[in-house]
């Protein structure tokens, strides 16, 4: 008797295996994602810090910047479309595991829990991603562009010259401290 009711008590836990699964191999993809992207970041700003070092000209750096930012907007928005369709895929996996196993688990007094539990998780989940992650990282890099754009106006004629001529008297101090 003791061993047909673990039997039964574990053909009722699958669902609930399986929901770990579907974690395990959503977080895996997510955390590939993350890590493709930081990569790519990584190595695009350093192109761009090389690409900056060798322009001359402070108009054309900042085109370049603006290009560069644009170029990281749109790599941005890919990757949060693909873990937003990851994500929803897990909700869709998960969903469809809480709706077989509910009627299952209510029946085991011990388990009522856990159908509130998963039920209570199903609800956060869909809470998260229905969230406007991409008006946020929208807005993020607009702020982004607003203020390289600010940055350029700093690189006028009048601006730029204005930062030369403080650059002896640094020099200066630091010559007379080591003295």
């Amino acid at each position: 008797m003791y061993e047909d009711m673990m039997k039964d008590v574990q053909s009722k836990m699958k669902p609930v295996t399986d929901m770990a699964e579907i974690n395990k191999s959503t977080a895996e993809k997510l955390i590939s994602l993350q890590t493709e992207y930081m990569t790519d970041l990584f190595n695009s700003g350093l192109a761009q810090m090389k690409a900056l070092s060798e322009i001359k000209e402070p108009k054309a750096a900042i085109e370049l910047q603006v290009k560069y930012f644009k170029d990281l907007e749109a790599k941005l928005t890919n990757v949060a479309e693909k873990e937003i369709a990851t994500l929803t895929t897990a909700k869709e996996q998960l969903t469809d595991l809480v709706e077989q196993g509910v009627s299952d688990m209510s029946e085991v007094p011990a388990l009522a829990d856990v159908t509130k539990f998963m039920q209570t998780a199903q609800e956060k989940m869909s809470e998260l991603t229905d969230t406007p992650v991409m008006a946020e990282m929208t807005k993020f890099m607009q702020t982004a562009q607003g203020q390289m754009e600010e940055a350029a106006k700093a690189f006028t004629p009048e601006a730029a010259a204005a930062p030369a001529a403080k650059a002896p008297a640094k020099a200066t101090r630091k010559a007379a401290s080591t003295s």
